[in-house]
C-alpha cells in the first residue's frame, strides 16, 4: 500500500470537464495542475487550473512557464495552498504521462495524477488517482510506474444546489435557465416549503397528533442554533461585500481564459 489517500471536492472536477469541453479540436486530452495541501498522508485537492499543451503521436509539449506562474498566483491568494499534482482527461496513461509527471515531481515531493473519463466510455465518469514509483537500474535505464491510490470525492452543502439543478436537466429538451435571480427564488421557495413541512410536524407533536422523537428534536434544535442572529442591515452589507468579491473573481477568470486562449494560439503557430 502506498499510504497516501486523495480527497477532493466537486469544484475541481467541474473545472476539468469544463476544460475538456473548451479544448481545441486538435487536442485529444487536456491537462492541468491540482492545487491543495498535504496532511497526515492525505492529499487535499482544493483547486485546479488548465495548462496549455500540445500532444501528437511523435511528441508532447506543455507550457511549463505558464503552469509555474499561475501556480505562484494561486499561492498568493491562499498561502496554505500549493501544487499537489496534475490531472488529465481520459483514463489512459502513456509514455507522455511519465514526462508530464516528471515536471510536477519537481514542483512537489509526491504529486498525484488524477484521470477523469470525460468521454464516458463505460457510461459513467470513471475517476482514478495515481502516484508514481521509480523503476529501473541506478545510473542506467530508469522509468516510473503509476500505482493507484484511494480517493474520496467530497461535497459541501452548497454543492447540492448545483447537483440538483443539473439532475433536473435530465430528459429536458428545453434550454436550461441559468438566471441567477430565478435560481435564488427557486431555492428560497423550496426552503420555505421545507420549513412549512417541519412547522406542520412540530405543531402535530405539540397537539399530540404525532408522537415525539427526541433525536429529531435534537437535530431541529441544532439547525435553529446554527442560524446566525443578524439584522437586515448586516445581511445587506454582507451581500454587497460578497457581490464585489464575486465580480472581481469573475473578471480575473475572464482574464485567465483570455490568456489561455492566446497561449494556445501561440503554441499552434510555433
Amino acid at each position: 500500500s502506498s499510504g497516501i489517500n486523495a480527497e477532493w471536492p466537486l469544484r475541481p472536477g467541474f473545472n476539468i470537464v469544463d476544460n475538456y469541453e473548451r479544448r481545441n479540436d486538435n487536442n485529444k486530452r487536456v491537462i492541468g495542475t491540482l492545487m491543495g495541501r498535504y496532511d497526515k498522508g492525505t492529499v487535499y485537492v482544493t483547486e485546479s487550473f488548465a495548462v496549455p499543451h500540445q500532444e501528437t503521436e511523435e511528441e508532447v509539449s506543455m507550457d511549463m512557464e505558464y503552469a509555474m506562474r499561475i501556480g505562484e498566483l494561486q499561492k498568493k491568494v491562499n498561502t496554505s495552498m500549493y501544487t499537489v499534482g496534475w490531472y488529465s482527461s481520459g483514463i489512459i496513461i502513456n509514455e507522455y504521462s511519465s514526462l508530464i509527471h516528471a515536471f510536477y515531481k519537481c514542483q512537489c515531493p509526491t504529486p498525484v495524477h488524477l484521470t477523469v473519463d470525460t468521454q464516458l466510455k463505460e457510461q459513467k465518469m470513471k475517476i482514478n488517482t495515481h502516484i508514481s514509483s521509480q523503476i529501473g537500474v541506478k545510473n542506467g535505464t530508469e522509468g516510473c510506474i503509476f500505482t493507484p491510490v484511494s480517493h474520496t470525492i467530497t461535497g459541501a452543502e452548497a454543492d447540492q444546489v448545483s447537483l440538483k439543478f443539473f439532475q433536473g436537466l435530465r430528459g429536458n429538451k428545453k434550454t436550461p435557465n441559468f438566471n441567477d435571480q430565478e435560481q435564488i427564488i427557486t431555492s428560497c421557495s423550496e426552503m420555505i416549503a421545507q420549513i412549512n413541512i417541519v412547522m406542520g410536524h412540530v405543531k402535530k407533536v405539540l397537539s399530540g397528533e404525532a408522537p415525539s422523537d427526541k433525536e429529531l428534536g435534537r437535530q431541529l434544535m441544532e439547525v435553529v442554533q446554527s442560524i446566525p442572529n443578524l439584522d437586515g442591515d448586516t445581511i445587506t452589507n454582507m451581500l454587497n461585500s460578497h457581490m464585489q468579491d464575486l465580480l472581481a473573481v469573475e473578471y480575473l477568470t475572464y482574464l485567465t481564459r483570455q490568456q489561455l486562449a492566446i497561449s494556445a494560439r501561440i503554441n499552434q503557430i510555433l
